[in-house]
Formats: C-alpha cells, structure tokens, sequence
C-alpha cells in the first residue's frame, strides 16, 4: 500500500509539470505569433491556433476569449488522460494484490470482468449456463483470478470506473478541442469580412401593382 501511495503521489507530480510544460509552450506561440508571416490569412491562423486570427484582424477580446478557452480545454484534457493512466496503474496493482491475478496482456473486457465476478470459477459457470461459449477464460494462471474479499472486489470496480470516466472525459477534450479551432475560424472569417467591407448601398423600391414601397440594404465585400 505504501509503493501505490507513493506511486500515486510520483506520477501526480509529472502531470503538474507537464500541463505547466505545455501551458508554457502553448502561450509562447501565441504571443510570438508576430515572427510569423502577416500574409497568412486569419482564417487559417484561427484554425491552426484560435484567436490568432481575431489578434491579426485587432480585435483582442475575442482573441483573448479563444486563448483562454484553448489552454483551459488543454489543461483538461492533459489532466484528464494522465489521471486515467494513474488510476489504471493503481487498480491493476490492487488486483493483483487481492485478486492474484497476472496484470499484463490482458483487454480492457477482462478487468471489466473480474470487476463483476469473485472468482473465474463463477464467471465460466455463469457463462456455460448461458451457453455463451466464446466468452469464457482458459482456467490457467494466465487468466485465473479469485478475489480474497468481495470487498476488495468492489473496491476495485470503483477504481476501474472511475478510471473509463477519467478516459471518457478526456475524449469528449479532444472533442471541444477540435470543435475550439473550427469555431474560432469560423469567427475570424465574419470579422475578416465585416473589416472588408467596402459600402453599404440603400436602393429604394416600389411596386405600383401591389401597392408597397421599400429599401433593399445591401453590404458589398
């Protein structure tokens, strides 16, 4: 118990440093975004890093608002996985402690399993009831398990969950993060095009059959 705390504490730490590491990196870009060449439409800097764009065409807030909104999916997104990774490493230490198991090659089913049932034993037979013949485990030492507490079972069916939400949010990052670029160029395209706007032209209009009378606003980019 003392090598998972400290284990634990280990891997922690090199999640601070690496999202400090890379909040570091990410900011660097951004704010030295003037050694890179003007030309590059915003459209396409907002793509590559959100609120670039909106920066080129001065309009700070904005950029501000998708800077702020990348770094935080970032941070979310690194932590998230490292966390997962940690809380894998720890159920599979506790498993092999209580359930006497072998942790290495197995599939993510398998920790699901063991997680549901006290013993191999009760798994096959389980399963040989139900005639569901592919899912059972060779009785050997290579998938054997036989929990010494149901306690310690549940125990490590919390950690196991706990650790597929952690992977699960972290998916849903990459998501925002991906969906962050595209509406951040999405917004530099409206302000490029509201910033080139030429003139604003007003055409009266009516119609004697019908009776009406009107102005057409028309914006020429």
């Amino acid at each position: 118990m003392l090598y998972y705390n400290f284990h634990a504490v280990y891997m922690a730490n090199k999640t601070t440093k690496l999202i400090l590491f890379s909040f570091i990196i990410f900011n660097v870009i951004v704010y030295g975004q003037n050694q890179v060449d003007h030309k590059l439409d915003p459209v396409i800097k907002s793509l590559i890093i959100p609120g670039w764009g909106q920066k080129s065409l001065e309009k700070p807030k904005r950029a501000r608002f998708f800077n702020y909104l990348e770094s935080g999916i970032l941070l979310t997104l690194i932590g998230s996985s490292t966390f997962a990774n940690i809380e894998k490493k720890n159920y599979k230490a506790f498993a092999s402690k209580h359930a006497a198991i072998s942790s290495s090659g197995k599939n993510h089913k398998y920790w699901v399993d063991i997680g549901n049932y006290n013993s191999i034993e009760n798994y096959n037979e389980e399963h040989l009831r139900n005639r569901e013949m592919d899912d059972l485990y060779s009785d050997d030492k290579k998938w054997s398990w036989d929990w010494d507490q149901e306690s310690n079972r549940k125990i490590f069916e919390n950690k196991r969950i706990r650790a597929d939400q952690l992977e699960l949010f972290g998916t849903f990052s990459v998501g925002a993060l991906v969906l962050n670029h595209i509406v951040s160029s999405i917004d530099a395209l409206y302000l490029k095009r509201i910033s080139t706007n030429k003139s604003l032209t007003i055409n009266p209009h009516n119609n004697l059959i019908l009776g009406s009378v009107g102005y057409s606003l028309t914006l020429s980019f």
